[in-house]
């Protein structure tokens, strides 16, 4: 029989929140309170004059298993000072993702450099080294592989190409804490990680980000960029190259170390989470679970997946919007568009002539963007909450499978 959807009068299928404010809550305890307490007590808020920042840095190298870090404001200016180090600069160009955050972009431009876009693969929504060979000119700079949803890109055949052209790796991993691909930690692969600390990520400290790395010089060279140029040795205050003022404050690094500490709780439950929703999920016919390229290990900042139009012969926004009415939000879309038809990129000026961005520059990139849909990952999320989130898309492409009549 014909399930009457919530859209149409029936029942939901959840009636309550599917991430309630406690969930949220819960991301914050005592260990937070007495460490910014700790800062407030000190009398140092600025990381020039504490020690909790520095505190930080080591922890994160450590956790990481390299030799240096840098805290910064964003992970954006993480970004920002990785490319600045590597010494990117009027008309270089920089290849990225075209599925990803304004973040990923900001810090090519903000340096004269100039963005190439990589398309991605259909299945992992992650650039490809095949598409970034493509794109490799002789300004070529550096490649930002973007780690998307908690999903490693294929990192091998990128760093290969990377070594044999002569280009620094800088990996953005702001939605992929302790993804790994072929048993390393995102972060760890190319010349330097870099990491988000907002409210939205794996872990957070309101706003907040780092950049990690092995490579001694490129880490001097972040950190003076972070804090305007300036050693803070010796008695002469110089200002040794141009930089930015992003230094992350003691009391958000206090946040932070605390943070880091549960990340790997974190991640493991969100792992249990995602992989109970995948074997809901995979049963349903006109559903596509994430695919997971092999030799990756996921982390699941959000949980995408895609539906078959054509199976189910309704469109993607149609399918999101019946299901969140049942009580389980889908976003949908996940962007809108590659960040390549962003108001703010077509018109930017680079290396003072307009750049041409235009739709159909990265097909697959578009194509997915048409069909990706998210779902919230939280480590709170319950087996119950799997099988809610699964029987309301059960019930909505089944509604649409059973004799293909539409509302």
């Amino acid at each position: 029989m014909k399930p009457k959807l919530a859209s149409h009068g029936g029942p939901r299928v959840r009636e309550t929140p599917l991430v309630p404010e406690e969930h949220l809550q819960a991301r914050f305890g005592e260990e937070e309170k007495r460490a910014l307490a700790e800062v407030i007590d000190s009398g140092h808020l600025c990381r020039v004059f504490g020690q909790r920042a520095r505190q930080f840095e080591r922890q994160a190298a450590e956790y990481f298993g390299v030799a240096h870090a840098v805290a910064v404001t964003s992970g954006t200016a993480a970004i920002h000072c990785a490319l600045a180090a590597i010494g990117v600069g009027h008309g270089d160009e920089v290849i990225t993702s075209p599925i990803t955050d304004m973040g990923s972009v900001i810090p090519i431009l903000a340096l004269n450099a100039i963005p190439v876009f990589a398309d991605v693969d259909p299945k992992t929504f992650n650039m490809t080294a095949e598409a970034v060979e493509k794109s490799i000119t002789d300004r070529t700079k550096a490649i930002i592989p973007v780690h998307l949803a908690g999903q490693s890109c294929v990192m091998e055949p990128i760093i290969s190409l990377a070594k044999e052209r002569g280009l620094h790796v800088v990996e953005d991993c702001a939605q992929s804490y302790l993804s790994t691909c072929d048993g390393r930690q995102v972060g760890t692969i190319g010349d330097a990680g870099c990491f988000s600390l907002n409210d939205f990520k794996h872990i957070t400290c309101g706003d907040g980000g780092f950049l990690i790395s092995d490579d001694e010089e490129l880490i001097s060279r972040a950190a003076l960029f972070a804090d305007k140029g300036y050693p803070r040795t010796g008695p002469v205050r110089n200002s040794l190259i141009l930089g930015m003022n992003y230094r992350i404050t003691e009391l958000q690094a206090a946040v932070a170390g605390v943070q880091l500490r549960k990340l790997a709780s974190i991640v493991q439950r969100r792992r249990q989470f995602a992989n109970t929703l995948n074997g809901l999920l995979s049963r349903i016919e006109g559903v596509q679970v994430p695919h997971i390229a092999d030799g990756i290990e996921h982390s699941y900042w959000f949980y995408a997946f895609t539906v078959d139009s054509g199976r189910l012969g309704a469109t993607a926004a149609a399918i999101a919007k019946e299901v969140t009415a049942e009580g389980v939000p889908v976003t949908f879309p996940y962007l809108g568009m590659p960040v390549y038809l962003f108001d703010s990129i077509k018109r930017t000026l680079v290396c003072g002539s307009e750049v041409s961005f235009h739709r159909g520059l990265c097909p697959n990139a578009e194509m997915v963007l048409e069909e990706m849909m998210v779902l919230p990952c939280n480590e709170c999320m319950s087996e119950r909450d799997a099988r809610d989130i699964a029987d309301a898309i059960g019930k909505v492409c089944g509604y649409h499978l059973s004799d293909g009549i539409q509302p």
